[in-house]
């Protein structure tokens, strides 16, 4: 990538929800994992998940409160439909209007070049509250890193302003990448459907075991005081990004014959193949590489259970 001071990433979001009306709080904080109650914090946003009764993972999202009867909610993968049918179909008597306001925006994703950076100034400048929201964010990395989120006419502006200032245009594989170089998972894609938070790292930023009933509680609250998860989802890598066509993710490794998980995504950089796979810790017991077959090539190296990181 070229030399500069910050990058960026224009996108379109997977979701941006409209939640409204007189019980919008108390519902969404009934089915959201993390607390959204955040004494004297103006128009807060949290970052959490969306579980079903057994705790596995259906979306995650970022909710901006706007007030105590209106907020967004904010996925940078999950589809909107899947994000308001799931929400839809807890509604009993609850007052509350959702509506999918997904095509009025843009998503801008911005990361300084040095980790340390601090560009909460730069933000300030380009974000007017009128018009655009700004919140720390998680890609391409866990910490460091903006997202701002605006109609296409008013990015356009803000896309103008940050070329002036000599910021570069990263591409999706760019930011793919160094995501993955994080360790950040994608939801719903390395962690999803079938996954536990805890599987993926994510319990710490995205869950709250302080708060009162929420949909998956009871789980996570038995897995944070006495329980442990099977599978891990690690880092793996291996030479020659070939010996895997392309969009064939979820691929099955193997630890000799025996199933050890399924790789969830990955990236090429020079020559080697970076990438993230869900596997399941007793089938790892003396293997430090796997396969994409059983008892084939053993040419995958495992390189770091993120959950321990």
């Amino acid at each position: 990538m070229p030399e500069t001071y910050v990058y960026y990433h224009l996108a379109r979001p997977g979701a941006v929800l409209r939640a409204t009306g007189a019980d919008a709080f108390p519902f969404l904080q009934s089915q959201f994992s993390n607390d959204l109650k955040n004494p004297g914090v103006e128009q807060p946003v949290t970052y959490g998940l969306w579980l079903d009764h057994k705790g596995k993972i259906q979306a995650d999202s970022f909710v901006l409160e706007k007030n105590q009867e209106d907020f967004l909610l904010v996925s940078y993968d999950g589809p909107s439909a899947l994000l308001r049918g799931q929400l839809e179909s807890r509604l009993v008597a609850d007052e509350v209007t959702l509506t999918d306001e997904t095509e009025n925006f843009c998503l801008l994703h911005l990361w300084p070049a040095e980790p340390d950076a601090d560009l909460s100034e730069l933000v300030d400048r380009l974000a007017d509250p009128a018009i655009c929201e700004s919140w720390m964010g998680r890609r391409p990395a866990a910490f460091g890193c903006w997202d701002l989120l605006a109609p296409p006419e008013v990015m356009g502006k803000i896309v103008g302003e940050l070329n002036m200032l000599g910021a570069v245009a990263a591409s999706a594989e760019d930011l793919h990448g160094l995501r993955m170089v994080a360790g950040v998972p994608a939801v719903p894609q390395d962690a999803g459907p079938g996954d536990l938070p805890q599987e993926a790292r994510l319990e710490g930023a995205a869950v709250s075991f302080d708060k009162g009933c929420y949909l998956g509680q009871e789980v996570m609250s038995r897995l944070h005081t006495q329980g442990h998860v099977n599978r891990a989802l690690w880092q793996v890598t291996w030479e020659g990004h070939e010996k895997l066509p392309p969009a064939t993710e979820p691929a099955p490794l193997f630890a000799g014959d025996v199933p050890a998980g399924e790789l969830r995504s990955r990236v090429s950089q020079d020559g080697k193949a970076l990438g993230l796979a869900m596997l399941k810790l007793r089938a790892l017991t003396g293997y430090t590489l796997l396969s994409f077959s059983p008892n084939g090539p053993k040419i995958v190296q495992l390189v770091k259970d993120l959950t321990q990181a």
